[in-house]
């Protein structure tokens, strides 16, 4: 049977790690063994960078065996542990003004609005 905190260890990290317990000390346990979060945001930029997925994959048969709800509800969490949520993307426009073209048509409703 499928070890719940090592697959999730293999998620975030892609390598399969000597993780004992539950997924509930697994911050820790990643950090005791260097896995910290300055590294996991490392490798989750690189990954993102070379157009890779990152949390890494999991076979379907081991996420079946563990439940694929239970499975991506635990690595949510530990991902909101981590700090991990969502994506940053550098290349992302900057907020600017909008110009007057934009205004009108924010300002344009159906007359049904009132």
């Amino acid at each position: 049977m499928a070890d719940e905190a090592v697959e999730l260890a293999r998620a975030l990290t892609g390598e399969t790690l000597p993780v004992t317990g539950d997924s509930t000390g697994l911050v820790a346990e990643l950090t005791r063994l260097g896995w910290g979060v300055e590294r996991l945001t490392a490798l989750r930029e690189e990954r993102m960078r070379l157009r890779l997925p990152w949390p890494f994959p999991i076979d379907l048969e081991v996420r079946d065996e563990l439940g694929f709800a239970r499975f991506d509800a635990l690595l949510a969490r530990v991902r909101k542990e981590l700090g991990l949520t969502g994506t940053r993307s550098r290349a992302q426009t900057p907020v600017r003004p909008l110009n007057a073209d934009e205004r009108r048509l924010l300002a344009d409703r159906p007359p049904h609005w009132g």
